[in-house]
């Protein structure tokens, strides 16, 4: 179309480039489920290893504590527990525990070593970024998580009575079903946190700029 006299001529100016978030690619979404399942794995595994050997520690330091209070007065209280603190010998326990609470922190380290590199050896962008806000994310959805394995847990225990022979075998089965459920739901956790992440930090790339035309001044 002709423009009219007076009115301002125009050329055609490209915009400058959009940045747009492409989908992950297939190498980096694999490698989010193999860093988060493992990761999470060997961090819930350590971290389950250091805090059982430590809470044990702490346990048997506070009767300890009781006993010598106790032993400490006149009136003879907790007697009881003195006998039973002192048939306990207790240092050939000291050993193994730190081991465990040693072996559990280097799972935890491991757990993120392993899982930067193999986000770094997939490609994925950040992937020390990746791996603490995964694990962040994780640890959270980990807490409801845990609180439906124990009501699972209350509610099969419900089925035994505590006097019934059965009640031993009951007991460790659902501990051990229990154990399973926990494992694979911490694996489940990591890929899903670790890929959300990923996602949310994947990179930008420029698309094809877009033709607008702007007037240039006055026609003549």
């Amino acid at each position: 179309m002709t423009d009219l006299p007076g009115a301002p001529a125009s050329i055609t100016q490209p915009h400058a480039a959009r940045p747009v978030r492409p989908p992950l690619t297939a190498r980096a979404k694999r490698g989010a489920a193999i860093a988060g399942a493992v990761g999470f794995l060997l961090l819930g595994l350590g971290y389950a290893m250091a805090s059982f050997a430590i809470g044990l520690a702490l346990i048997v330091a506070f009767f300890a504590l009781i006993v010598r209070a106790a032993s400490g007065s006149d009136t003879g209280t907790g007697a009881g527990f003195e006998q039973f603190i002192s048939g306990l010998d207790i240092a050939p326990w000291i050993a193994p525990l730190v081991a465990i609470v040693i072996f559990g922190i280097v799972l935890m380290v491991a757990a993120i070593v392993v899982s930067g590199r193999v986000l770094a050896a997939h490609r994925v962008r950040r992937p020390w970024a990746v791996t603490w806000a995964g694990a962040g994310v994780a640890i959270v959805a980990s807490w409801t998580a845990s609180g439906i394995l124990a009501t699972f847990f209350n509610l099969a225990m419900g089925g035994f009575r505590w006097d019934s022979p059965s009640w031993g075998a009951g007991f460790f089965g659902v501990l051990i079903v229990s154990a399973v459920i926990g494992l694979a739901s911490n694996a489940v956790l990591g890929w899903l946190s670790w890929w959300w992440m990923a996602h949310a930090m994947r990179p930008a790339a420029a698309v094809d700029s877009v033709s607008q035309s702007v007037p240039i001044g006055p026609h003549a």
